[in-house]
């Protein structure tokens, strides 16, 4: 399976670190070191779907010959957190772009969801004869659920907004899919989540403005505690796991603060060079890896034979990498 094409769109709006400091009431220096020179905000009409189909729309031109009415399966690679509660998000996207022969369902995989699909598309490939293309896409505006006055949720701060797609096919002989690999540390399962607006405390006319609609952390030093040491170290490790001892040529690295992403970078023996930071552009979640792979071929630093690890992490905690090889 190799990857034919991607898409990203991005909001035309953005915040910088002054005014993402004088809201959290932090330092300017602070909010430098969480990774954030600029974020992505949405506009009013940037929900996950539209903001996933402009990133399909580019696929497919960037794709050529390929065609909606060719995908056979739609996935939804993006945030749980969409346009409407309990909506196949895969569905609507499927009809938004006009693949009209196609079937499609949801991914939930937080930040790891991207690789996830990744995986799941080159597995449906190999199983079923009737898949032979699949859009992978998915939106993301998580930034919404970031209380800005909660310090013990500041590492959330980075949230961003945008859409990313891939189209990946049967017997496309570039940019191979040459391996994935995850970690999952289910201890923390309960860790980080929003509280308000699941089937244990349903939003009422009382809660729905509290702090309830909001990520929260219940244990907050045992959240800190993991984030400064297990974070990076598995990161790295679900990278030399997929690598599986190949060389690696570029890291599309999800957005980290400064001091994490070092780290990962220093475990790995990768230099600045062949991981661009993505200190400019914010996290957005499972699009982080369609981010940094335009990143890396816009700036020339993925080239022809290049191999290429996507690595991801999301709360849960979750960590995924796939790795591919460019051209």
């Amino acid at each position: 399976m190799g990857l034919v094409s991607y898409g990203l769109y991005l909001p035309e709006h953005y915040e910088t670190a002054e005014a993402v400091a004088a809201r959290a009431g932090m330092s300017v220096e602070e909010c430098l070191a969480l990774g954030i020179e600029l974020r992505y905000a949405p506009s009013h009409s940037d929900h996950p779907v539209p903001m996933a189909k402009k990133a399909a729309v580019q696929a497919f031109e960037r794709a050529g010959k390929v065609t909606p009415e060719e995908v056979d399966l739609v996935l939804w690679a993006g945030e749980e957190y969409k346009d409407y509660i309990a909506q196949t998000a895969s569905i609507r996207l499927q009809e938004e772009v006009g693949c009209k022969n196609a079937w499609a369902f949801d991914l939930v995989g937080q930040g790891v969801t991207s690789i996830q699909a990744l995986r799941l598309a080159h597995d449906m490939i190999v199983g079923d004869r009737t898949v032979r293309t699949v859009l992978i896409a998915g939106g993301t505006r998580n930034i919404d659920l970031v209380d800005s006055a909660n310090p013990d949720t500041r590492f959330l701060l980075p949230a961003s907004a945008s859409g990313s797609a891939m189209i990946v096919q049967r017997g496309y002989r570039n940019n191979r899919l040459l391996s994935t690999a995850f970690i999952v540390d289910a201890a923390m399962a309960d860790e980080v989540y929003v509280p308000g607006g699941g089937t244990e405390h349903p939003f009422t006319p009382e809660n729905l403005h509290s702090p309830m609609r909001y990520f929260t952390t219940p244990n907050p030093e045992k959240t800190a505690a993991y984030l400064s040491d297990r974070w990076p170290q598995a990161l790295a490790a679900v990278v030399k796991k997929a690598l599986g001892g190949q060389r690696l040529d570029y890291l599309a690295l999800r957005h980290l603060s400064n001091a994490h992403r070092s780290m990962v970078l220093s475990l790995l023996g990768v230099s600045e060079a062949q991981s661009p930071s993505l200190n400019r552009y914010g996290h957005h979640g499972p699009n982080d890896a369609v981010l940094s792979l335009h990143l890396g071929l816009e700036s020339g630093r993925i080239e022809e034979g290049s191999v290429v690890a996507m690595a991801m992490a999301g709360i849960g905690f979750t960590y995924a990498s796939a790795v591919l090889r460019w051209g």
